[in-house]
């Protein structure tokens, strides 16, 4: 786990992990401006496609959460500290947009021996990301499982990555991130966890211009 305070304002080169050797892919028939304004619009008229397709609504959900920090940052105090810069959450839906894709196939046990249960990677990661955006002060920037979840029983490690708002105290921040992060995983799939390694990769640090630098 790497929980260093005085890391750069920005991600910094490092070694390779899973949630840094995700496939760039098309964006496909949903857009993220598409998404945007669905969301802009209450998610009104009802859009079928978007609502039936689980990488979109894995999108939306995390859009809306970073949405609701901004808007928590603003009533708090706009001028102590502003929302973060747009094309910073752009960078963060990048990566969303990127975890949300299916990926893997994670089984689950049935009781019904005829019957095969599973759900995808895709899922989890939104999973995680969303256990980790809960934490008041963090962000995630990436997650990512290592190991051969297709093997059920298999040990498996998962990676997280995140913001830290300006001031908070990082070691404490992690430490809930991945409090969160594994309790949900234990209430919601059959993985088995061997480690949780969060990373602080990011600080939002408020400069007088009302952006992160």
């Amino acid at each position: 786990m790497s929980d260093d305070p005085t890391a750069p304002d920005h991600p910094t080169a490092a070694e390779p992990s899973a949630a840094d050797e995700l496939e760039v892919v098309d964006d496909g028939p949903i857009s993220m401006e598409r998404l945007s304004d669905y969301l802009d619009a209450g998610r009104e008229p009802y859009d079928p496609e978007i609502e039936a397709d689980p990488s979109a609504l894995a999108q939306l959900a995390a859009l809306t959460r970073l949405r609701a920090m901004t808007a928590s940052i603003v009533a708090a105090d706009a001028a102590a500290e502003p929302a973060p810069d747009p094309s910073w959450i752009a960078g963060v839906m990048s990566r969303v947009r990127l975890e949300s894709r299916a990926g893997r196939e994670i089984p689950l046990a049935s009781s019904d021996p005829r019957s095969t249960l599973h759900i995808t990677e895709g899922a989890v990661r939104a999973l995680i990301r969303e256990a980790g955006d809960s934490v008041p002060g963090a962000v995630v920037i990436s997650c990512g499982i290592v190991g051969d979840v297709a093997e059920p029983g298999a040990v498996v490690r998962v990676e997280v990555a995140i913001s830290a708002l300006f001031g908070t105290a990082v070691q404490e921040l992690a430490d809930e991130v991945r409090r969160a992060v594994l309790d949900d995983l234990g209430r919601q799939t059959e993985l088995v966890v061997e480690a949780l390694d969060v990373t602080v990769r990011d600080v939002h640090q408020l400069d007088t211009d009302g952006g992160p630098r």
